[in-house]
């Protein structure tokens, strides 16, 4: 199966049925009928699918004839890792088999823009206000087809009328531009973006936690109704929380953590502007992107300079979760591999279970890998490459992630 983003290939390597059963079990001996998995204690017996009773082996369920070898590796448990904790991975023989072509999970934005009256500021150095360089620097973000297929929506904080904003989180959760592909048929999405940008004057205060949010929230539904594809909130601010009751940093960075860490997870992503934006770093990592962006100066260059290393950022290693032939596909054999540029080689990553993982254990110090979001045994739906296996990827053009079917892969059980 072949996934492409921007430069990177991800291919699909499916077995067939009659492959898995042979290369997939351990080596067969003579007069072996060879078998899927099975599994025995030292020189006893013990049990496996398809596979056959010798000396020293394993004892197979169903059709079998005796003779002298091993049985194949103990089966994995999905939601058990730590009883395959100790599996080995197989040989890339045996996960040769067809081929078939599918898509890398699309990246999408919900852009939450703070118009408050600070934005009008003009900065020491600056010709423009703030705000003049963020509607001077979000137009070409939109219409450059580098960015074509991703979906944008967009709205704007804070809400309400004369020096009064709004606090009610329910304000925040309908955008004023709907989320659609840019730069949609004739550029009438991406122009739609703009006119509202346009249109927007600064003023009020900053209702930072209702509008994170009310955005929040959208981006989580919207992301339920399209689990093909991988939406991240922008939340873009020149300051620190003013107004309302529990409008604080730490407020904020709680509920960017709540969204980051639920079903599906929603990862917020923060661009300060100007030079006083605060500890915005806090509700970045909250948000699971660990460092807000910020323009303290350069104007609209630098911030449409800044929107294309976040569209980079989100282009996360996320990838639809393979079929095989019959439209199902066994969780517990699932094998993943990364090449770095394109004459690299295909390296194995374990599978480290969950999000946990990713961050190292004795183990697996440096934290690579990949997991299943969901876990197993509910249905999963992509496989996420960790940030440490995924970066290479995303900073080396020509480079590609190997999946595998019909293999069971190394766990590494995530630290407690």
């Amino acid at each position: 199966m072949i996934f492409r983003r921007a430069t990177a290939t991800v291919l699909i390597s499916m077995g067939v049925a009659a492959a898995f059963l042979q290369a997939c079990s351990a080596s067969p001996g003579t007069g072996e009928t060879t078998g899927r998995t099975g599994s025995g204690t030292g020189n006893g017996t013990g049990s496996g699918t398809g596979g056959s009773t010798g000396t020293g082996g394993a004892t197979g369920g169903g059709a079998a004839t005796t003779g002298t070898g091993g049985g194949g590796p103990p089966p994995i448990n999905p939601g058990n890792p730590e009883a395959g904790a100790d599996i080995r991975l197989m040989e890339d023989a045996s996960c040769a088999g067809l081929e078939s072509t599918g898509e890398k999970k699309p990246t999408d934005l919900l852009m939450m823009i703070d118009s408050s009256g600070s934005m009008d500021t003009v900065d020491p150095g600056q010709m423009s206000s703030r705000w003049v360089n963020l509607t001077q620097a979000i137009p070409p973000f939109v219409t450059d087809m580098a960015n074509a297929g991703m979906m944008i929506g967009l709205d704007f904080f804070p809400e309400g009328s004369g020096n009064q904003a709004i606090c009610n989180v329910g304000n925040y959760g309908n955008p004023d531009v709907a989320i659609d592909l840019i730069p949609g048929m004739n550029g009438m999405h991406a122009a739609a973006i703009s006119t509202a940008i346009m249109g927007r004057m600064p003023a009020n205060g900053t209702p930072t936690v209702p509008a994170l949010t009310g955005a929040l929230t959208t981006a989580k539904a919207w992301q339920i109704l399209h689990p093909e594809r991988s939406i991240n909130v922008l939340f873009m601010t020149d300051g620190e929380p003013q107004g309302c009751n529990n409008n604080n940093v730490n407020a904020a960075a709680a509920v960017a953590s709540m969204y980051s860490n639920g079903m599906p997870p929603i990862k917020t992503y923060v661009l300060g502007v100007g030079p006083a934006t605060g500890p915005l770093d806090t509700i970045a990592a909250g948000g699971g992107t660990t460092k807000a962006y910020m323009v303290t100066s350069g104007g609209a260059a630098e911030l449409t300079k800044a929107l294309a290393d976040i569209r980079t950022s989100t282009l996360a290693c996320d990838y639809n979760v393979p079929r095989g032939d019959a439209g199902m596909v066994d969780t517990g054999k699932i094998v993943v591999q990364v090449k770095i540029g394109a004459n690299g080689t295909a390296t194995d990553i374990p599978n480290v279970v969950n999000a946990n993982g990713c961050a190292g254990n004795p183990m697996n110090p440096m934290g690579l890998g990949w997991y299943y979001d969901p876990a197993p045994p509910a249905t999963p739906t992509k496989i996420v490459i960790c940030p440490n296996s995924c970066g290479p990827l995303q900073m080396t053009d020509g480079s590609g992630v190997i999946v595998k079917l019909g293999c069971v892969p190394k766990i590494i059980p995530p630290p407690n």
